[in-house]
Formats: C-alpha cells, sequence, structure tokens
C-alpha cells in the first residue's frame, strides 16, 4: 500500500458513479470491443432476445437440468485472416472446436458423460466431456471440459443448450430395443482437444457461475443493486487507466502488473459478468503470466517466479517478494473455466516447490510464514489450489499444516490479529511495533481460510474467522469509523485516519466470510457500512489498485447474497 499516497489523500471523498444498466454491463461482449475491454455499452435491439434467454437462467437443483451455453465468434486468439473473395460470392463458415469448461456447485453432477449438447434448431450436438476437477468433499465434479465443433460466421452468435444430469429420453427402435436408454450424449472424440483461444468463445450465466460456486461465491453484477457505484467504477478503472492496465511488465521491486493476483481479479470479474470480452481479458493475462512470470524446472515439476534467483533449490526458502508473485488462485480459475492443461501445470508445479520448500521456509531462527499475515496467505492459497487439482495426501497433509501454524498463530494473542513484529515486516512503515497486525493482510488470510475450508470443512475456521473479524470491527477500525488502519499496533504511528478507505474493498470480505460461517447477519450490517467508504474512495492508479478492489468485493457480494432476507438498508442504493 502507498502510505504516502494515502496520507495526502486523507478524508479525501469522490461522488459515487451512476448505475450501470443491466444490459450494457453483461452485453458488452455482444460487439467487436478492442481487447483491452471498452466501457459497457447498450445491447442493441437485435440482440435483445439472446439478452433475455441468458439473462433469465436460474441456479437449477442439484439433478436433471440444462443452461443456455452462449457462442461468440469474436475471432478469438487464433482466427485465421479472412478470405478474399469475389464480390456477392458467399461460402460457409468453417467449423471449428469450441471448448469450454463448465462448473457445476457440490454434488450437482458426478458422471461427465451424462452432459449432452443441442444446438439453436434442439439437435444433438457430438461432444466431447471429461472432468476437470471434483469437489474433495463429496467427489461430485467441480468443472468439466466440453468440446465440440460449431461454424459461425464472423460476429455471428447463437445459444445452444447444455443438458446434464440424466439419461437421454428412450429410444424409438425396434420392438426389442424400444425403450432402452440412449447412451449417454457425451461422445467420446479425442480429437476434440481444450480450444480455449479459438475464433469462437462459449460462455455460461453469471447465474450459473455464481451458483456453481466453481470460483467462490459470487452475485452477478446486473443483480447488485446495493453498490452499483462499485460496478461503475470498476470498470471505468480498467477502461481508462493511464498508463493502460496491459502496458505494464515485470517488476521484481515495484508494484507489478499481476500484484494482488491479476488473473484472478480478472476472472472474478468475468464470472459476474459472463461475457466473452471480459473472458478474453482474463484469459490473456493468465497466459502473459505464465509466459512473462514463470520459472520452471527443466522437467517442470517445479515453478516459481522469475524474480527468485536462478540458483534457487528447496533447501533454501523463497523470498517474501517471491510468494506475493507465485499465483495459484488466478492459474487454477484458468483451468477450471477452460480446461487449458497448461493452467493445471503450472499451479501443480507452483504448489510443489512452496510443499518442499515449508520445511526452510519454517523451520529457521525464524517462521518466514508468520513473519507476516500475507506470507502465510499466499503459501496457503497456492497449496489450496494445488490439492483442488492434485488431492496427494502429502499435499493435503502440508495445506493441513499451515492452517494448524494458522489457528495457533492466532491463539497466541488476546486480539483475534495474527500478531507478529511490524517493524520486522517493514521497518520504514512502523519504526517500533513489536506486536502488531495488519488488517489487509488478514484479510488476504482470511481468503485463503475459507479456500482451506471449501476444500476440507475444517470447523476450526468457523471460530478464527469470527475472532478475525471480531478484531477488524473492534480494534483495528479508524476512530471515524470509515477505514482500518493501516498497521494495528505500530507504537510510534496509530495510522488513525481513513486515507486508506480504498483498501476496505479488500477487506470487508472478511465480514461476509464471518457471515457465512456464522450466520449472523450482524457482520453483513457491518462490512455494508465501510464498502460504502471504500467504494467512494476507489482509486484506479495501477493494476496493483485495480486488483486489489477486484480479487475480493465480489466474493463479498456473493456472501452477502446468502441473506435470507436482505435487510432494509441493503435496498438503499450506495449512493443516495
Amino acid at each position: 500500500m502507498d502510505v504516502q499516497r494515502a496520507r495526502t489523500r486523507a478524508g479525501a471523498r469522490r461522488p459515487l458513479a451512476a448505475l450501470l444498466l443491466a444490459a450494457p454491463l453483461f452485453w458488452a461482449s455482444c460487439g467487436r470491443l478492442p481487447a483491452r475491454m471498452a466501457v459497457a455499452r447498450r445491447a442493441e435491439p437485435s440482440v435483445r432476445a439472446v439478452l433475455e434467454a441468458h439473462a433469465a437462467v436460474r441456479p437449477a437443483p442439484p439433478r436433471a437440468g440444462s443452461v443456455p451455453l452462449l457462442l461468440v465468434a469474436d475471432g478469438g486468439g487464433s482466427a485465421p485472416a479472412p478470405e478474399k473473395r469475389p464480390p456477392g460470392a458467399s461460402a460457409a463458415p468453417a467449423e471449428v472446436v469450441v471448448s469450454t469448461a463448465v462448473p457445476f456447485a457440490p454434488g450437482a453432477l458426478r458422471d461427465a458423460r451424462l452432459i449432452r449438447l443441442r444446438d439453436g434448431r434442439g439437435a444433438a450436438v457430438p461432444l466431447r466431456a471429461k472432468p476437470l476437477a471434483v469437489w474433495p468433499q463429496g467427489r461430485s465434479i467441480r468443472s468439466a471440459l466440453v468440446a465440440f465443433r460449431a461454424a459461425l460466421s464472423p460476429g455471428e452468435r447463437a445459444i445452444y443448450t447444455l443438458e446434464y444430469g440424466a439419461p437421454a429420453p428412450p429410444s424409438q427402435g425396434t420392438p426389442a430395443t424400444q425403450g432402452a436408454p440412449v447412451a449417454p450424449g457425451a461422445t467420446l472424440d479425442e480429437a476434440l482437444l481444450p480450444n480455449p483461444d479459438g475464433p469462437i468463445a462459449a460462455v455460461l450465466p453469471p447465474s450459473w457461475y455464481a451458483a456453481s460456486q466453481v470460483c467462490g461465491p459470487q452475485q452477478p453484477a446486473m443483480d447488485d443493486r446495493r453498490f452499483p457505484g462499485f460496478e461503475s467504477s470498476i470498470e471505468r478503472g480498467l477502461a481508462r487507466m493511464t498508463p493502460a492496465y496491459d502496458s505494464y511488465g515485470v517488476s521484481c521491486s515495484g508494484a507489478h502488473r499481476t500484484y494482488y493476483d491479476g488473473p484472478h481479479a480478472l476472472y472474478q470479474r468475468f464470472l459476474r459478468n459472463g461475457d466473452a470480452v471480459r473472458y478474453r481479458r482474463a484469459r490473456a493475462e493468465a497466459i502473459w503470466y505464465r509466459q512473462n512470470e514463470l520459472r520452471f524446472s527443466p522437467d517442470r515439476r517445479l515453478a516459481i517466479h522469475v524474480c527468485e534467483k536462478e540458483d534457487w533449490s528447496p533447501s533454501r526458502p523463497l523470498s517474501w517478494h517471491t510468494l506475493r508473485r507465485m499465483l495459484g488462485q488466478g492459474m487454477l480459475d484458468d483451468y477450471l473455466l477452460t480446461g487449458d492443461p497448461a493452467a493445471k501445470e503450472a499451479v501443480v508445479a507452483m504448489g510443489e516447490a512452496l510443499r518442499l520448500n515449508l520445511a526452510t521456509l519454517t523451520g529457521g531462527k525464524e517462521d518466514a510464514l508468520r513473519a507476516t499475515e500475507r506470507n502465510m496467505a499466499w503459501a496457503m492459497m497456492t497449496l489450496a489450489s494445488t490439492y483442488a487439482l492434485d488431492p496427494r495426501p502429502d499435499v493435503l497433509a502440508a495445506l493441513r499444516g499451515l492452517a494448524d501454524r494458522t489457528v495457533a498463530w492466532q491463539q497466541q494473542g488476546a486480539s483475534g490479529a495474527f500478531e507478529h513484529d511490524l517493524h520486522r515486516a517493514d521497518p520504514s512503515e512502523c519504526e517500533r511495533g513489536p506486536r502488531g497486525g495488519s488488517p489487509f493482510m488478514t484479510a488476504l488470510l482470511v481468503d485463503a481460510l475459507m479456500e482451506y475450508h471449501a476444500l476440507t470443512g475444517d470447523p476450526r475456521i468457523r471460530h478464527v474467522v469470527a475472532r478475525a473479524a471480531g478484531w477488524l470491527e473492534e480494534r483495528a477500525i479508524t476512530s471515524d469509523r470509515r477505514a482500518f488502519r493501516y498497521l494495528w499496533g505500530c507504537e510510534t504511528d496509530a495510522y488513525d485516519d481513513s486515507g486508506t478507505a480504498d483498501l476496505n474493498l479488500l477487506i470487508v470480505p472478511v465480514f461476509g466470510a464471518a457471515y457465512a460461517l456464522t450466520r449472523d447477519p450482524r457482520w453483513i450490517a457491518v462490512g455494508d457500512a465501510l464498502a460504502d467508504a471504500g467504494v467512494q474512495s476507489m482509486w484506479m492508479k495501477q493494476p496493483k489498485h485495480w486488483n486489489q478492489a477486484m480479487r475480493g468485493f465480489g466474493r463479498y457480494l456473493g456472501y452477502r447474497a446468502q441473506l435470507p432476507g436482505p435487510p432494509a438498508a441493503a435496498q438503499r442504493s450506495a449512493g443516495r
């Protein structure tokens, strides 16, 4: 966080932007917008019927169901140059492989062979379907690759129907075969490999992604009536950033492009909108990260960030700066939403490097993972992402070991914080603070704990998260109750100002997590008040600041969407 910048901005407030209409927010992808994403615009009348069909979908029960699959021939990353034809001549579009990853909520589907696809006319479409990952608790499918062939002209769209969870209808054959169930609809065709960057993108409604919980709880952006200022500002901030988000490169000392996990933040944005433009943007960032920021061992079993020294081995602890650049969540998102094997390779290789390094990270004179909450958070996120795709006993043992250390860490103090030496973590920010905590780093750690909890159901996490939320509300908040102290417990600087309120959007998901685990609606009331101040203070100077706002706030909205009946305050616009 830029402390000097924060102090010069203490007390500054900016008016909330007007509420975006749901249709333009959702369907910015329907036009041929630039790859860096233009500001969302109104849906054209010609796509109104498609919009209504896509937006009307609601979560299906965990049995037989269907969901519309929107195909958009937007060119992708591998579209060939158009052929030159004489004026007036026409040619049928070529058939290409289309692929997507279809997520499912826990318990919704256990057999990928029970996935079928129909085109816009209702005809069955041959496809290949295979599981990409399962939910560790219950072993149902978390995400499945679906690949098939389709032919669309450039700019054309089509809606297919994906059916799942029940055998196909009885056949109408001879009396001997009449009434016998038809074979499951997933035609196994090994030629249909993942093609996430092909000329046709296939996306699902945001309500489906939200119900699947594939990358954490979500609320579709078009359903967010509580914080319209967030929805407009987050889009405007990305589109108007100067220099542009994707002009930043790799930095081993300053604010790097993927700070706070840029691929994860951009995939969170896509999930909440479900459109092809945002999908392509998130996908491009995930590929850029792998190509520019990861270094693999010769056998590709291990991967670390390129800022780590080239002679690194697991016998030497990874640097703190490397830990925060190992982006397990973003690479997990990429695999679960595209099926790209390169994404899985990156997740597993980063996780293995970290697993083998844990002994040196935690076994020296100082436990490096408990030096700051952030160190433990990034390590736990990486191992949780690895376990989600490679559920080996040794990975689970390493992940549980980090959870054990985190639980014990909080219990060693009475505050509810994960107390540590603030001066040791960064002498320039605190000259003396032997026992303190960082609210924004604590939020990252709670996010990691919730990832761990989703995979294991560890009952201890409920108490840990509730205590952390209580500390934030009672002790780490500023005296004007509009923000959180940048550091809590620093003896030479109380940090009692709300100039860092833009960090609220990173921190308030802790209150959403506390609600999800305890079902106490008070946590949402606390979170909403601080989120209002955070939305007013959004600041999008660099990718770091955009990622910080986007990576967790969508999850907060997903947590609060679980309220059985939104309180009256939740019906008010944040701008009124």
